[in-house]
């Protein structure tokens, strides 16, 4: 059910990754108002993130998700009916076939969305806003919803005319993410692991996880995994070169790839996984003249499900606004 005829106002929501997508479609489905959303990035879903790689596919972001707590939101229902999301038999964790970016491209697919769109400065401007990116592109808008991680968002903020209460600037700096380097390989033997899980966890001081895109019928090429790497080896070598990187981690994916291997392509989270969680609510307004609130799972619980919900309550907290 739409609220009250607001047709005339726009809302910008920076990031279209989970929280933002969300957020996205119960501004549009209950309201009137415009919703254009901006991406960094070339495609669409931050961590909801697959790679083509010469013959074959890697998810390298979110590898996995379970859906109980959300189980009743309609696009989980529909995700599954379309067959976008599925678990293998007998498990809880859910998977794209094709691709983590499959649920992001599903679920905006009508959508406005301008890609390679980095936020670089909001300026406050009669009662609303107008965003400044850094390929020269400004925008002007009523309210605005911000989705990224939150050192970004907090740099972006000390660029703008964004007054934030000590207190609360004090909580958001203590937020904090664990990094993560991957590595995409092509394996000449199958990883030795349980038929259909989904991968392995190792938790050694170098890898967390190898990741199966076979399993998950995201790479037609069986041998094709995904290695996570540990957030203690991702924080000390974060700023090496990839050959530096794959170097390190050689003995470590002779050990698990036994008939030798090769490395597709490397990839770089620096805001991976919430280390520490803002756990005042699940989002936050920041200003009242002209709606400026945050989202993201950092205000949950870091997972699929908590950046969800995140999004739903900021949309939630916009339509209800006062202005």
């Amino acid at each position: 059910m739409k609220t009250r005829d607001d047709s005339t106002r726009n809302v910008s929501i920076i990031g279209t990754g989970l929280s933002a997508i969300f957020a996205a479609r119960i501004i549009q489905e209950r309201s009137d108002r415009k919703v254009i959303l901006f991406d960094k990035a070339r495609g669409v879903g931050g961590r909801l993130a697959t790679r083509r790689s010469e013959n074959g596919k890697f998810d390298h972001g979110l590898q996995y998700f379970d859906i109980e707590s959300i189980s009743g939101i309609p696009e989980i229902q529909e995700l599954i009916e379309k067959e976008i999301i599925t678990s293998i038999s007998g498990s809880n964790r859910f998977f794209t076939p094709g691709g983590m970016t499959n649920i992001a491209k599903y679920l905006l697919q009508n959508y406005q969305i301008n890609k390679e769109h980095k936020l670089t400065s909001i300026s406050s401007r009669d009662k609303g806003f107008q965003i400044s990116f850094e390929n020269g592109k400004h925008y002007v808008c009523d309210d605005m919803i911000l989705s990224s991680p939150i050192p970004q968002t907090l740099e972006i903020l000390e660029n703008s005319q964004v007054v934030i209460s000590p207190d609360t600037l004090g909580c958001l700096k203590k937020l904090a993410y664990d990094m993560c380097l991957v590595v995409m390989v092509e394996a000449n033997n199958k990883l030795e692991k349980k038929k259909n899980e989904l991968g392995l966890k190792v938790g050694n001081a170098k890898i967390s996880w190898i990741g199966d895109n076979h399993v998950k019928n995201v790479s037609d090429p069986v041998n094709f995994y995904t290695i996570h790497c540990s957030p203690e080896f991702s924080l000390d070598n974060f700023d090496k070169s990839n050959d530096e990187i794959n170097e390190a981690l050689d003995i470590e994916l002779q050990a698990y790839f036994h008939g030798g291997y090769r490395i597709l392509s490397n990839h770089k989270w620096r805001y991976s996984i919430p280390k520490s969680f803002y756990q005042r609510d699940t989002s936050l307004v920041l200003q009242s003249d002209g709606f400026l609130g945050l989202c993201g799972d950092i205000f949950t619980n870091g997972r699929f499900d908590g950046a969800i919900q995140s999004g739903i309550s900021i949309a939630k907290k916009y339509l209800t606004y006062d202005f």
